[in-house]
C-alpha cells in the first residue's frame, strides 16, 4: 500500500505554491504560478477571485502529475494564506466583485474616523492583538463597501482567502482562529467574532465563517472541485493558518525559545510565547499549537529593495552577482548606510509615512557598497523587530531564517554577526508549503498533535555561527543605522517616536 501524500496551498500575495509533501516531511512535488493583483485606482488593490481558484487546480494537477500519483494518493489537503484579502459572496455562493487584496489602502479614511470615533488603540489591541488600527484588516475594508458599495456590503458572505478557496472546495465555510484574527474582526481573548467590531463594520456573524483549530478537518473534497484538481472525491480539506505562522510550522518553531524570520518582500519575525506578550511593539495572537501564542513584528520593505536596486543597476542579472560583489565589501560599507523603508514602517517603529534613505555616500563608492549596505539594513531591520523580545527577557535560542534571503551564507553571517546569534537554514526553505501539510496530516490523525507534526518533520540545514571578531564592528552598524533613523524620521532608539 503507497504511503500517504498530503496537498498544500499556499496563497500568496504574487504566487500561488502547491506542494505534495510525503510522510516524512520531504516535498515531492512543487508548482508556484504567479499572478498580479490589479490597481485600478492608486489606493486599490484586487484580483479577480476565480484566479486563486485556476491557480490552485492548476497546481494541483501540476505536482499530481509530476510525481506519478494518482487521485487516491493524497490523504489530505492543507492551507497557509496571506491573512486579510477577503471576498464577498452571494447567496449562491458566488464572489460579488474582485477579491479585495490585503495591501489595498482604501480604509484608510475608515480606519482614523473610527479611531476618532471611540475606538481606543489599547481596546483594540485588547481585541484583535494589534497596536494600531491597520487599515489593511478586512473589518476596515468591510466597513468602507457599507458606506461606498452597498451591494457588496449586503453580501451572504464574507470569506477570508483561504476560506475561500476551502469553500470552492468543499462548499463550506469555515476559518481557523488565526485567519479569523487577522480579519480584524475577531476576539482574541474570548475566541469569538467581536461584537464590537461586527457593530461598526456593519455585519452579523451569520455573514462569517464558523471559527476552528488550525488543522481540523473542515469538510471534504467536492467532485467538481475534485475533477477541476484530478484528486478524488471526498478527500479531507483541513483548516491552515496564517502563512508566517505556516512557515513557523515548517522551521518546527513550536515551543519558546525559537525564532523564525522571513526575510523577503518584507521582514516578519514569529517567536512563539508561553502567554501573551503585553508590549506594544508588537503583533500577538493564539499560535496553532493551541496551548502557546506568537508574538509578531515586521518591516514593511526588506529584501525587495535589494531587488529594486538591481532592477536600476543590472536588469535580468542574478542576484547572486550582486551578492558575490558585496561578500568583497568590508562590513560598515566604508560608512555607507541605508534605511530600507520604502513603504512606511510597521511595529515595532510604526511611521506609515516613513521612506527610504541612502546616507554617507562618496566617489569611492561602487554598487558593491550599495548592495551589502542594503543587506546590512535587512539585518539591522531583523535585530530591531528582536528587540522587544530580548526587552522582554524572553529566551531566544535559535533564529531560522526562511524565504529568499535564506539562500545567502552572506547575508546569514550577517544576521548572526548581528544577532550574537546561531543562524540556521532549514533544510527545506518551503517552510509554509510543508507548514500547511503538516497541518492537514494532524488534521487526519496521522500526528497526535501540530507540535508533534512539526518536530518530526524539521530538518536543519546549515547553521551559521557568529563571528566574535566582527562583533564590534556590527555593534557600530547598527548604532549607525539608528542613529540615522532617528534623524531622519525623529525615532528614539527602540521605536518611540522623539518628542
Amino acid at each position: 500500500m503507497p504511503e500517504p501524500l498530503f496537498l498544500s496551498f499556499d496563497l500568496g500575495t504574487t504566487a500561488l505554491k502547491t506542494a505534495l509533501v510525503d510522510v516524512h516531511g520531504r516535498i515531492r512535488g512543487l508548482h508556484t504560478r504567479e499572478y498580479t493583483y490589479h490597481t485600478p485606482q492608486p489606493d486599490r488593490a484586487e484580483m479577480p477571485a476565480e484566479e486563486y481558484l485556476a491557480a490552485a487546480a492548476e497546481g494541483a494537477r501540476a505536482v499530481i502529475h509530476d510525481a506519478g500519483c494518482g487521485p487516491g494518493d493524497v490523504s489530505a489537503i492543507g492551507l497557509s494564506s496571506q491573512g486579510e484579502t477577503f471576498v464577498a459572496l452571494d447567496g449562491a455562493g458566488r464572489p460579488l466583485g474582485p477579491a479585495i487584496v490585503w495591501v489595498d489602502q482604501r480604509a484608510l479614511g475608515i480606519a482614523a474616523e473610527w479611531e476618532a470615533n471611540g475606538l481606543d488603540r489599547r481596546a483594540y489591541r485588547r481585541i484583535a492583538g494589534y497596536a494600531w488600527l491597520p487599515c489593511e484588516l478586512s473589518a476596515f475594508k468591510i466597513g468602507w463597501l457599507r458606506r461606498h458599495a452597498p451591494e457588496m456590503h449586503r453580501a451572504a458572505r464574507f470569506l477570508c482567502l483561504p476560506d475561500w478557496v476551502a469553500f470552492w472546495l468543499t462548499g463550506e465555510a469555515a476559518t481557523d482562529y488565526t485567519i479569523a484574527l487577522m480579519s480584524g474582526l475577531f476576539d482574541l481573548g474570548a475566541q469569538h467574532w467581536s461584537p464590537e467590531m461586527l457593530r461598526r463594520a456593519g455585519v452579523g456573524p451569520e455573514q462569517l465563517p464558523r471559527v476552528l483549530p488550525p488543522g481540523t478537518i473542515m469538510g471534504t473534497l467536492r467532485p467538481a472541485a475534485a475533477a477541476e484538481l484530478h484528486l478524488k472525491a471526498g478527500t479531507p480539506v483541513c483548516t491552515g493558518c496564517n502563512d508566517q505562522l505556516a512557515g513557523a510550522i515548517g522551521a518546527g518553531n513550536t515551543a519558546p525559545g525559537v525564532v523564525t524570520e522571513t526575510t523577503g518582500t518584507a521582514l516578519a519575525v514569529v517567536a512563539t510565547t508561553q502567554e501573551i506578550l503585553d508590549d506594544d511593539r508588537v503583533c500577538v495572537g493564539r499560535h496553532p499549537v493551541p496551548e502557546l501564542f506568537y508574538a509578531l513584528s515586521y518591516a514593511n520593505t526588506s529584501a525587495i529593495v535589494l531587488r529594486w536596486f538591481r532592477d536600476l543597476v543590472a536588469p535580468g542579472e542574478p542576484y547572486e552577482t550582486l551578492t558575490v560583489e558585496a561578500g568583497q565589501v568590508a562590513p560598515g560599507c566604508d560608512g555607507l548606510t541605508v534605511l530600507p523603508h520604502f513603504c512606511g514602517t510597521a511595529p515595532p517603529t510604526l511611521d506609515p509615512a516613513a521612506r527610504g534613505a541612502i546616507a554617507g555616500p562618496s566617489l569611492g563608492h561602487g554598487r558593491a557598497h550599495i548592495a551589502r549596505a542594503i543587506m546590512e539594513a535587512c539585518a539591522c531591520e531583523l535585530r530591531e523587530c528582536l528587540e522587544p523580545l530580548l526587552d522582554r527577557g524572553i529566551m531566544v535560542r535559535s533564529v531560522r531564517s526562511l524565504g529568499g534571503a535564506a539562500r545567502s551564507d552572506l547575508w546569514l553571517q550577517m544576521k548572526a554577526d548581528l544577532l550574537g546569534a546561531p543562524v540556521e537554514r532549514p533544510e527545506c526553505t518551503d517552510a509554509a508549503s510543508v507548514g500547511a501539510a503538516a497541518l492537514a496530516a494532524t488534521g487526519v490523525g496521522h500526528f497526535a498533535s501540530v507540535h508533534e507534526a512539526a518536530q518530526a518533520w524539521y530538518r536543519p540545514g546549515r547553521q551559521i555561527r557568529p563571528d566574535p571578531e566582527r562583533s564590534a564592528t556590527y555593534e557600530e552598524i547598527y548604532d549607525r543605522y539608528l542613529d540615522l533613523a532617528r534623524r531622519v524620521y525623529g525615532r528614539e532608539r527602540g521605536g518611540e517616536r522623539a518628542t
